[in-house]
């Protein structure tokens, strides 16, 4: 197998395809408060999930599917650094995408680590034989590939742990179905996306994305897990982004929704915004039961949430700076206390344990 390995001088001829994505990554407004408060708290539950499954031994070898700019290792060493996991142990991390401008941009910014490799390859064909504690996902690459090649991908990749006769963690990270943000497509599993919201000023192209629920993706692990004759041990689904996904400040998909992202944004700020534009709105009737379930439960306590806000200052005598991070922070306790992994986020996260069949 051939991969060539991208290194701190590496430029491409085809760097200007990946412009947008490389501007997005480099921009000092990517990381807004909804990132930092909202979405980066879940990221680092689902690592540590991740990182509690991997047996504990001095060494953790990490490979990044898809990894982009690296962020992943980025948010590894930022886990290791604000959280007790009685040290993390020393990392060996592979990074691999099909991405040149983003595998350039990886290896420049983090060139100085000791054991940090970025490789240009596809998943589907170019996975290594030698297993990783770790097999990484962020970013939501796997939603690239449709459900059959999503399905042939994590077979290749239970084998290779079955053959090994070892144990690994894999982080599977795609779009989630039932996002308000695109809720006029909850009716479609795979359909043209494009990542409007990237910090670019150069116009992004529409790519075909598949979006998954978690009954299709657990049957999707299940049946690799199958054909791959590997055991499925454990495994855990989170939901990222259900009120504040990226969509919801575009209004691409969905025009008719309120910006929740940006008022939210503009109340961890300290501006405050009308509260009738923060309320969660009805699904509609004919959607899943568990879906129409949920939102019906996550309507009711976010809205009861902003009620209790007019109710304790009607007048408006706090001043923004106090009024609006305290009402973000009960909006926020919600949606991280409600998340349950159904496929209801912006994206959807399963973190699986498998081993060679016992």
């Amino acid at each position: 197998m051939h991969i060539s390995v991208a290194s701190p001088e590496h430029e491409s001829a085809n760097d200007a395809l990946y412009a947008p994505g490389v501007d997005h990554y480099t921009s000092p407004h990517r990381r807004d408060p909804v990132k930092k408060l909202w979405e980066e708290p879940v990221t680092f539950a689902i690592l540590q999930a991740a990182l509690a499954e991997v047996p504990q031994r001095q060494d953790l070898s990490v490979m990044d599917i898809g990894c982009g700019a690296g962020e992943g290792l980025h948010l590894l060493r930022a886990l290791s650094a604000t959280r007790d996991l009685s040290g993390l142990p020393r990392l060996t991390y592979r990074g691999l995408d099909l991405d040149e401008g983003l595998l350039s941009l990886a290896a420049r910014t983090h060139h100085e680590e000791d054991d940090a490799e970025f490789w240009h390859g596809d998943v589907r064909t170019d996975l290594p034989e030698t297993p990783f504690d770790l097999y990484l996902s962020c970013g939501v690459p796997y939603s690239h590939l449709t459900e059959d090649e999503l399905q042939a991908t994590l077979t290749r990749l239970f084998d290779i742990v079955r053959r090994n006769h070892t144990r690994s963690v894999a982080v599977i990270d795609v779009l989630g179905r039932h996002s308000l943000e695109w809720l006029p497509q909850w009716g479609r599993t795979r359909w043209p996306y494009r990542m409007s919201f990237f910090q670019s000023d150069r116009r992004t192209q529409d790519v075909p994305m598949t979006f998954w629920d978690a009954h299709h993706l657990n049957a999707c692990i299940s049946a690799a897990a199958a054909d791959a004759g590997c055991q499925v041990r454990r495994r855990r689904l989170f939901d990222r982004s259900i009120m504040v996904g990226r969509h919801t400040a575009t209004g691409h998909f969905n025009p008719g929704l309120p910006p929740y992202r940006s008022l939210i944004n503009q109340l961890e700020s300290g501006t405050m915004v009308p509260l009738e534009q923060l309320r969660a709105p009805r699904v509609p009737d004919d959607s899943p039961e568990a879906v129409r379930a949920f939102f019906g439960r996550f309507r009711s306590q976010w809205n009861a949430v902003l009620d209790a806000a007019a109710s304790q200052d009607p007048t408006g005598h706090l001043p923004p700076d106090v009024a609006g991070p305290m009402l973000a922070r009960g909006l926020r306790a919600v949606e991280h206390r409600l998340a349950c992994g159904l496929g209801v986020g912006h994206s959807l996260t399963a973190v699986i344990t498998v081993s060679e069949r016992t």
